[in-house]
């Protein structure tokens, strides 16, 4: 995740209070460390607010690791099953791409999480391909991510494109020719910067 991206994300979280319950569910969370040290952004404004005000976090990932709380997998109908109805605040973050059935993935998000709470999610809108371990070059606007939902059952709070200007995303790499190794700072600044799409949804089942 980008720095931008994990303020937008923090910043969109600071304003809700959710009335039933303070139980957040982080699917695709990773390891303690890479919220920590290899991305410490998504520690700082993301997760440490969010304990401030005493929610309870559920880093969620298919693989065992330290720092995940609960091991499941969301690409799976037994997910829905184990899990329905029991998350206030869900965030999906830079995973849809990373999937080979979205709309699976989807339904279990709508799931999983209680009726009046609410679902962020972040997609690239302009990247690369990146394998992780596929790239299904999902790259939505964020009423294309609406559109994934039951009509009728989600109300979008915010969506937005986040333009991403923090240069250090923008690196010269290796090349054998003039300039091409320069590529990424150069779309930089003629304006092919990189974008995420981001929506907050509040459910409405």
């Amino acid at each position: 995740m980008f720095v931008e991206e994990a303020i937008w994300v923090g910043g969109l979280l600071d304003t809700l209070r959710p009335e039933n319950n303070s139980l957040v569910a982080n699917i695709g969370s990773s390891t303690a460390r890479f919220r920590k040290e290899v991305q410490p952004h998504l520690n700082k404004y993301i997760f440490e607010p969010l304990e401030k005000r005493a929610f309870k976090i559920c880093h969620i990932d298919a693989k065992h690791a330290e720092g995940v709380d609960i091991v499941a997998d969301i690409t799976q109908p037994l997910f829905a099953e184990n899990y329905a109805d029991s998350f206030q605040i869900v965030l999906c973050t830079n995973m849809l791409e990373h999937v080979e059935n979205i709309q699976a993935v989807v339904e279990n998000l709508y799931a999983c999480c209680a009726d009046d709470g609410y679902i962020l999610i972040t997609v690239p809108y302009k990247y690369k391909k990146h394998a992780d371990p596929i790239d299904n070059m999902f790259r939505p606007k964020p009423a294309e991510i609406k559109a994934l939902f039951p009509p009728g059952h989600v109300i979008e709070i915010c969506g937005e494109v986040i333009v991403i200007h923090d240069k250090s995303y923008y690196t010269k790499k290796k090349s054998r020719f003039p300039l091409w190794g320069y590529r990424e700072i150069i779309n930089y600044y003629i304006g092919r910067k990189h974008k995420v799409s981001g929506i907050l949804l509040k459910v409405k089942k």
